[in-house]
This record gives structure tokens, C-alpha cells and sequence, in this order.
């Protein structure tokens, strides 16, 4: 297949917090499917956006993982990598002219967000783009009826809506503005554009031929300025810097090596360092059974003289119920008056209200504790016993760990210090490597940078070239807006009748609008959604297809997202009442039309391929058919299942529960 004529979409990468996710894109068809919310539509939505989207629907799952995006494309065959931050919009576009991998060799060109923000200085993604594809960059008028009419400049996100249908546009009644007069009338005049119908279409191409003749020569003399300077100073060749930088890793290779080497052999085989260090271990070890110790005696002494202290308290309490019971207990024959009634006590008759225990059991319990009390002393007095000789024991092992600590960095500093010298040397060589590499990779940007003004000047020339040949083409035989519509009329039958709908006639595009019609319906007074799904889809496949037989605006791609919108694909979804009523009567419900669908797009590229064009195709949708998934399993480059079942990734970012759950 040639790829040298057309957009490529190669990969997209989004540089995350934990790691960067890549989708990989390739020539032809090139199907994402699987279950809903795993960022499908996201992946298509981000393309748009690294395209000249104006802002992006950011899901959860990416605003929390991913830094910036970078689209990795071939257009003419020239690579570029195109990085956006998704977070602000209005934020100026990094495009690098070399692959992805080549993007710390290379000084990106900034260009403005916006085809507004642009200026002769300042260029925006859009005039990029057009000017990468080598299509001719014009200005509609707003209102083409009218001499005085103001204009605007084309963008390329004008020529997006004629390549992407997204989820909300699929079968829609509001498919390309529909409904907005102003954007319609600009709609068809971008339609003509893609044709090459404007009725300014020469002129605007003389135009754009005098302005790219003076950008040629304005990147002419700043190349020559460029080239006269990097000679005068002997600045060397992209292939001697090139040459440099591998030696240079070369060599850093070999200096790591010797530095690992290093670190093996620091370890010392002295005999006095070995016992030393054995001995150590020892008096660490003896450290920790004393710290043992003396952490046990502390809580021993300190447990004990709590339930010593309890002890003492119990004495003093049985003590004085002995005191108390000698005076109460005593037969006293005396009289009182009550302090309250006056009434008179006898003194004698107070200890039959007292239940008084007898003298002995209170003294055998009194020596009980007393000798439990006597024994916790001794324990008491042991256990700091037991604490002194730990920490008499601990201040000389401490006192020995220190000497042998002192003889062992002696002997170690003895001999280590010719292995810290040599590491030193080679840490300050390896620095000096990524110094002399820092510097060479800078220079190398330089040369990169002289060699895309080359080829600038070099893709401007072509440029030019073509646009005076098809200038030319235009002035003896323009092609006529009717025979263009006649022709896409044919592409459009031809493609629907792939699809098999019942009812088949009356297929082609209306005169004055530039939609499909079916069954001489125009598209947006079609009732059934599902046969406005088929007539969507098929009108642009059909735009796409006249590249095969005509030179047009367009780059070869489409991208649709949910291909069987308002389709049945099994039986029962044929005959579930949420379907629409008018599909059963069209036979757009069945589930092979979206066999037929996918078959009628497979086609496309297929000829695409046979003609040595280049075609790519990305579609979209929700979990297909086995059948259907089958038949296309050669074109998947996606299969997300939010549950992760078979070892499926659980969506385009595939840590990000995981990590929620952390």
C-alpha cells in the first residue's frame, strides 16, 4: 500500500501520573468495541481534539491519570508527533517533526490552538495540517449568493465533520448542523471545497500560491542565514553528532560496567576487618539480650511495687477493722441521748447491729498479706539487682562496641580509600559523559531544526507545484458541482444496497442541500432511525470512496462512533418495542444489515487497498455480535470489559480501579 499520500493515524499516548496508555492505529479497518463507560468514544474524542478539536469531554478516569496527550501521525509520509495539553485548550500546540521516539532529538513548533489565534507569525494547528496534507488553504464566504459577503478562513475541524460522526451525530437529525441555517450554508460551502466546486476556487488558489511562494522564500533565507552561521562555526554535521552521542553510550556502558565491578570489590576480604565485624555482631547481639534484661527487670520492679503498694493498703485496712472492732465490740453499760430525738440509748446494744468478724480470721489474714508483702520486697530487690547488672553489663559492651567501632572504620578508611578515590573518578567521568551527551543531543536539535526548514522549503515547492497543476486543471476543465453530486449519488446506492435495506430505490444526494436522500427522501425527513444510521454512515464512506475516483480536499480517513446506533443486533433486540417502529418495515432492525454495515465498510478500504491508496477506517461500538467480532477479529486494535474477564483490559485506562481502590 502506498502511505505516502494521505493522514495516517499511527498511535496515541497519554503521558500518565503512573504510566502512559497507547492505542496503536493501522492502515484500513481499525475496530474498538466492548462494554460502555471504558473510554471507547474517549479514544476517538481525544483524536479529534490533537486534530484541532476546540476543547474535549475529559472522563474521570483520565483527568485523574493522565498529564497530556501526543498524537504520532504520517502525513505524505513525513512523521510528526502532536502534543496538546487536554486540560486548557487555548494552550499553544507542540508539534515535533520526527516519530515519538525521536521526540527528545527534536525543538517542537509551536503553533496556536485556534485558526482565530493565528497569524502570519503565528500559525495555527489548522494551517499546520492543511499545509502538511498539501490542500489549499482558502476563505468561504458566509453568505455565497452575496459579492459583499464576509469570509472566514477554511479550518481543518471544518473538514473533521465530513470525517468523524460521533455517538451523538450517528443516525442523528442534526448530523452536519442540521437545523443551523448558518452553519449549513457553510457546511456546503466546505462540501465544494472538498470537491474542488467553489465558485472562488481559482482564485483562492492563486492566492494561496503567492502566499506559500513568499513563506518559500522568507524559510530561504532564514535556512541560508542558518546554514552560512552553523558553517562559519564549524558546527558539526547531524551525522558526526549522531555518531558522537552512540560513542557516548558506548562508553557509558563500559564506565557502568566498571562501576558495578567497583562496588563488588569494596567489600573488604581483611582478616582483622572480618573478626572485627564478627565481633561486633557478637557485642550487638549481647547489647540487645541485656537491653532484653533490663527492660524486663524495669517492668518486674515496676509491677511489683504496684501490688506492693496494694498490699500496704490492705494491712492498714485490716489493721484498723481490728481497732474498730476492740471498741465496738466491747459490752459498754452507759446511756445516751439520741442527738436527734433526745430518746435514751443504751451504748451496750449498738454492736448487735454490727456484723463483726472475729479476731482470728482477720489476723490470719493479716499475716497472709503481710507475708506476701515481705516476699514482693524480696522480688522487688532482686529484680534491681537484676537491673544493676544490666546496666553495668551494658555500659561496657557499649564501651566495647565503640573501640571496635573506632578500629573498624580505621581499618576500613585504610582500606577503602583507594576504592572512594577511583568511585569518585568515575562518578565525575559519567558526569562529564552526560554533560558531553546533554550537549550533543542539544546540538543535534539544531541540525534537526536547520533540516525541517529544508524540508519545509522542500514540502512548500511541492506544494506549490501541485497547486499550479490543479490550478491549471481548474482553468481548462473544472469540474461541474452537478456531476460531482451525480457521482457521489452512484457511491451512496451502491454502498446501501451492500447493506440490503428492503424498499431499495430512489438512492442519492439532493441538489440543494448535498445529504443523502433514500427512497427520494431527503435525510433529515427520514422517520427511521435505524435507516438514518445506514445513510449517515454511508454518506460519508461515500465522500471518503471519491478519492478513488477523483482528486478531493479530504485526507483518507473516517471515524465513526457506534456504528449499529439505532441497529438490531440479534433477534431479540430486532423485536424489543424500544426499537424503532418504522425499522421492522425497512428491515433495518435485522441483524444481518449490521453485518451488511460492517461488510459495506470493510469493502471500502478493501478497495482502497486494492488500488494502492491509503484508507483508514476506525470504528466503533458497544459489545458486537460473536459472529460479527469474529469475522472482524483481524481488525481489532481494542476489546476493553469493565469487569476484566479473559485477561480483557477493564477500558483505555486500565489501572485506574485499582488504583481507586488503593
Amino acid at each position: 500500500m502506498d502511505l505516502s499520500q494521505g493522514l495516517l493515524l499511527q498511535n496515541l499516548i497519554l503521558h500518565g501520573h503512573r504510566k502512559d496508555y497507547r492505542v496503536t492505529f493501522h492502515p484500513g479497518i481499525n475496530v474498538i468495541y466492548g462494554d460502555a463507560d471504558t473510554g471507547k468514544s474517549s479514544i476517538l474524542r481525544l483524536v479529534c481534539y490533537l486534530l484541532g478539536g476546540k476543547q474535549i469531554k475529559i472522563d474521570e478516569e483520565i483527568s485523574s491519570s493522565v498529564k497530556y496527550a501526543i498524537l504520532e501521525i504520517t502525513v505524505n509520509g513525513t512523521p510528526y508527533c502532536i502534543s496538546r495539553d487536554i486540560f486548557n485548550p487555548a494552550r499553544d500546540v507542540d508539534v515535533y517533526s520526527c516519530e515519538y521516539s525521536e521526540i527528545s532529538n527534536s525543538f517542537p513548533e509551536k503553533y496556536k490552538s485556534s485558526v482565530t489565534k493565528g497569524d502570519d507569525q503565528n500559525k495555527s494547528l489548522s494551517e499546520f495540517l492543511l499545509d502538511a496534507l498539501e490542500l489549499p488553504a482558502v476563505r468561504l464566504k458566509q453568505a455565497p449568493t452575496k459579492d459583499s459577503s464576509e469570509t472566514a478562513r477554511l479550518s481543518f475541524l471544518d473538514l473533521f465533520k465530513f470525517i468523524y460522526l460521533d455517538q451523538d451525530d450517528v443516525g442523528s437529525t442534526h448530523m452536519l448542523n442540521i437545523g443551523n441555517h448558518v452553519l449549513e450554508t457553510k457546511n456546503r460551502e466546505v462540501f465544494k471545497y472538498i470537491f474542488n466546486v467553489l465558485d472562488s476556487g481559482i482564485s483562492e488558489i492563486e492566492v494561496d500560491i503567492a502566499s506559500k511562494t513568499q513563506e518559500k522564500t522568507l524559510l530561504s533565507n532564514q535556512y541560508s542565514a542558518i546554514s552560512h552561521f552553523l558553517t562559519q562555526t564549524e558546527f558539526k554535521s547531524s551525522d558526526d553528532l549522531d555518531e558522537e552521542i552512540n560513542k557516548i553510550d558506548i562508553i557509558k556502558v563500559e564506565v557502568k560496567s566498571r562501576f558495578s565491578d567497583l562496588n563488588k570489590r569494596m567489600t573488604s576480604d581483611n582478616e582483622l576487618y572480618e573478626g572485627l565485624k564478627d565481633a561486633l555482631n557478637t557485642i550487638n547481639l549481647n547489647i540487645e539480650q541485656q537491653e532484653e534484661a533490663k527492660s524486663k527487670a524495669l517492668r518486674n520492679i515496676e509491677r511489683f511495687s504496684r501490688l506492693f503498694n496494694d498490699y500496704q493498703n490492705d494491712i492498714d485496712k485490716i489493721e484498723s477493722s481490728l481497732s474498730a472492732k476492740y471498741f465496738i465490740g466491747r459490752d459498754i453499760q452507759e446511756k445516751t441521748s439520741c442527738p436527734v430525738c433526745e430518746t435514751i440509748i443504751e451504748i451496750g446494744d449498738i454492736s448487735d447491729k454490727f456484723d463483726i468478724p472475729s479476731d482470728t480470721r482477720l489476723k490470719s489474714e493479716l499475716t497472709s498479706i503481710k507475708r506476701r508483702s515481705k516476699d514482693l520486697k524480696q522480688l522487688i530487690s532482686d529484680n534491681r539487682s537484676d537491673l544493676d547488672s544490666a546496666n553495668s553489663l551494658l555500659a561496657e559492651l557499649y564501651l566495647e562496641k565503640n573501640k571496635a567501632r573506632e578500629i573498624m572504620d580505621e581499618e576500613l578508611s585504610n582500606s577503602i580509600s583507594p576504592y572512594l578515590a577511583e568511585r569518585d573518578a568515575i562518578v565525575k567521568e559519567l558526569a562529564q559523559l552526560d554533560e558531553r551527551r546533554e550537549k550533543a543531543v542539544h546540538s543535534l536539535r539544531v541540525r534537526n531544526k536547520q533540516a525541517s526548514f529544508a524540508d519545509q522549503i522542500g514540502r512548500l515547492e511541492g506544494m506549490i507545484e501541485k497547486l499550479k497543476i490543479k490550478l491549471n486543471e481548474l482553468k481548462k476543465d473544472a469540474p461541474s458541482l452537478d456531476n460531482v453530486l451525480k457521482d457521489l449519488g452512484v457511491d451512496i446506492n451502491k454502498f446501501i444496497q451492500q447493506v440490503k435495506i428492503k424498499n431499495h430505490h430512489g438512492v442519492g444526494i439532493d441538489e440543494k442541500t448535498f445529504f443523502p436522500k433514500v427512497r427520494n427522501i431527503e435525510y433529515r425527513k427520514i422517520n427511521s432511525g435505524g435507516l438514518r444510521t445506514i445513510a449517515s454512515i454511508g454518506y460519508l464512506a461515500s465522500i471518503l470512496m471519491q478519492k478513488l475516483r477523483t482528486e478531493t480536499n479530504i485526507p483518507g480517513l473516517l471515524m465513526i462512533d457506534t456504528v449499529g446506533k439505532f441497529l438490531g443486533k440479534t433477534p431479540e433486540d430486532s423485536d424489543d418495542n424500544q426499537i424503532d417502529s418504522d425499522n421492522d418495515v425497512d428491515g433495518v432492525a435485522d441483524p444481518e444489515k449490521y453485518r451488511n454495515l460492517f461488510n459495506a465498510l470493510v469493502a471500502v478500504a478493501e478497495e482502497f487497498d486494492d488500488k494502492g491508496k491509503l484508507c483508514q477506517i476506525i470504528l466503533v461500538d458497544n459489545d458486537m455480535p460473536l459472529d460479527v467480532a469474529y469475522e472482524n477479529k483481524g481488525f481489532e486494535i481494542a476489546h476493553y470489559r469493565s469487569n476484566g474477564i479473559n485477561g480483557l483490559p477493564i477500558g483505555l485506562i486500565d489501572d485506574w480501579d485499582s488504583t481507586q481502590k488503593k
